[in-house]
């Protein structure tokens, strides 16, 4: 009798204790539901939000603003000159940083899109220029140039110190192909021989090959927001560089002077790059990278989308 109570008592205590693990194990799985859940909401939400920091760039940017400079802190501003001015007025700046909407924030960034050398047009020496001033190697420069042109030209055969896709990248550990076309987007680049992170990322002192090309069509560049390196690939002296940058932050250029004429430039732009980044407490941010032109490719008030790149990968 003693036995079969003993049988008993340990047949529940066995009962109870799966009982028990099955408990947790479906409690532990509802909070990983309810976890998963409350993460994918939050993704959602903070794209909802990068997406708001879009459309009050552009709000900025349909201003009309005829010019397109930098202030001391090197934030893009919009200007306006009317008839008579000498001095063009600054357009009122919407908040750009940590803008509070609904349950989170977003904060978003403009450049001049034109501000940056087209990539996919332009002699090799300029890009060579470029990459002088980012103080890359006389070899180093000699193998992204030429890897850059085989990257975009429609054959299979390498220049001297270029690259294609059987010599080079069908070798690689993640192997594909060289497009045999024009570049789609400037990130690209990191796919060319030759660009490392580092030189496309850039570092503390130096900016990086990323922020100063463009693979989108965007025509003359902008004398007013051009960076130095971009002003000695168009080929200016470091004189002539420093006076630019010097002169633009107090008054900014309403007109390209005389000496600078005929170099492919402009005072203003109508295409902008657009970094915008949405963030709810205690997760993850969300970001878009927009390239926005002003009145769209045949004129008119709104804009036209360019590129946009979700969760940009710098």
């Amino acid at each position: 009798m003693k036995t079969e109570r003993g049988f008993v008592l340990i047949s529940v205590m066995l009962a109870l204790t799966l009982l028990a693990v099955v408990v947790t194990e479906f409690v532990f799985s509802m909070r990983f539901e309810a976890s998963m859940v409350r993460s994918y909401r939050d993704s959602v939400l903070a794209a909802h939000l990068a997406e708001a920091g879009v459309q009050q760039a552009i709000r900025e940017i349909l201003s009309q603003a005829q010019i397109a400079a930098l202030d001391e802190d090197g934030q893009l501003v919009f200007l306006r000159a009317l008839p008579g001015q000498t001095v063009p007025e600054r357009l009122p700046r919407l908040p750009r940083t940590r803008v509070p909407l609904g349950p989170g924030e977003f904060s978003y960034r403009i450049s001049d899109e034109s501000a940056r050398l087209d990539i996919n047009a332009g002699p090799p020496a300029r890009l060579d220029r470029l990459l002088a001033a980012l103080d890359v190697e006389r070899l180093q420069r000699d193998i992204i140039g030429d890897s850059l042109q085989d990257w975009r030209d429609r054959d299979e055969l390498p220049r001297l110190h270029g690259a294609e896709s059987e010599d080079v990248y069908l070798r690689l550990p993640v192997p594909y192909r060289s497009r045999n076309g024009n570049l789609q987007d400037a990130f690209e680049l990191r796919q060319v021989r030759g660009v490392s992170r580092e030189l496309y990322v850039g570092t503390a002192g130096r900016p990086g090959l990323g922020d100063l090309v463009t693979a989108v069509a965007v025509g003359p560049v902008n004398l007013n927001t051009a960076p130095a390196p971009v002003l000695k690939a168009l080929g200016f002296a470091d004189a002539e560089v420093s006076d630019v940058l010097q002169t633009r932050v107090g008054t900014p250029y309403l007109t390209v002077p005389g000496p600078f004429a005929g170099r492919g430039l402009v005072v203003g732009s109508a295409t902008f790059r657009i970094e915008a980044e949405g963030r709810l407490p205690g997760s993850p941010p969300s970001r878009v990278l927009a390239i926005v032109q002003r009145g769209g490719r045949t004129g008119g008030l709104g804009v036209t989308i360019r590129l946009w790149r979700p969760d940009p990968d710098r």
